[in-house]
């Protein structure tokens, strides 16, 4: 998958990134991204949620790249380039641990999200994330593909890291860890879709504000965080740009010379 080469690449975390505290995308970052683009340089979401979560804000975007579910895939130009599919007899042990712990579980792949069932718990993490329920369907590892898992717990994470340690449990909201391979990272999705598009030389930014997006700075040349960031990504930025809330994208860029 050979392309005319970009000037640069920019990858978006979105909570608390590319996203203001009302989970909107302001006018300024709209002006950026359009910026960007007339000066060829390609925006693509780093995510960890998956497609059916972020596809509004696509659109709104313009945006049709993204490396989701924290890198198990990879999306360019609306077409999926690359998957690590979690076996089968993997998530149905997982499903049974859970359930042992009173634990229920989500499934994710590119195009949806399943729930064991339904609690406080998952209500509470799908309304920190403004997203509604997913639909319930225990078994449905079974019938497709899945790339992630979440596991709705306030606690206890601990329990499930000792028992899998060909997984990685990351706690991204009070209510749940995301569950993936060990080795997957947001760091793996883009050294992969750089690999796949042939960019393994374009100069690439990153912006973030969470622990998960760690290594995703070291996988780039420069890496931007958020002044709302966690103080371990501050530690490793190239710069520290406004908050969310204070269109820190749209300066972020300006300063790094982007637009």
């Amino acid at each position: 998958m050979k392309n005319v080469k970009p000037e640069a690449i920019c990858f978006f975390d979105m909570d608390g990134t590319l996203l203001t505290k009302e989970a909107e995308v302001s006018e300024k970052s709209l002006e950026a991204l359009e910026r960007l683009r007339a000066n060829h340089i390609i925006p693509i979401i780093a995510t960890g949620r998956t497609t059916p979560e972020i596809a509004t804000k696509m659109e709104l975007t313009g945006i049709n790249s993204a490396i989701i579910m924290n890198g198990q895939a990879v999306i360019y130009e609306g077409k999926k380039v690359y998957e690590d599919i979690l076996e089968p007899e993997l998530m149905k042990r997982l499903t049974e641990e859970a359930k042992s712990q009173g634990v229920e579980a989500c499934f994710y792949n590119d195009l949806k999200i399943r729930a064991t069932s339904h609690n406080l718990l998952t209500k509470a993490h799908y309304d920190f994330l403004g997203e509604p329920m997913p639909i319930k369907d225990p078994a449905f590892f079974e019938k497709e593909s899945i790339n992630m898992a979440l596991l709705l717990l306030e606690s206890g994470d601990d329990y499930f890291k000792d028992r899998f340690p060909e997984l990685q449990f990351v706690r991204n909201t009070p209510f749940s860890n995301d569950v993936l391979r060990k080795d997957s990272s947001k760091a793996k999705g883009i050294k992969k879709f750089l690999d796949i598009c042939g960019y393994e030389d374009v100069p690439t930014y990153a912006f973030g504000d969470g622990n998960n997006d760690l290594e995703m700075f070291q996988a780039v040349h420069y890496g931007i965080a958020m002044e709302n960031a966690v103080p371990a990504l501050k530690a490793h930025a190239h710069f520290v740009t406004d908050s969310h809330n204070d269109e820190g994208i749209f300066k972020g860029l300006k300063h790094m010379g982007l637009i």
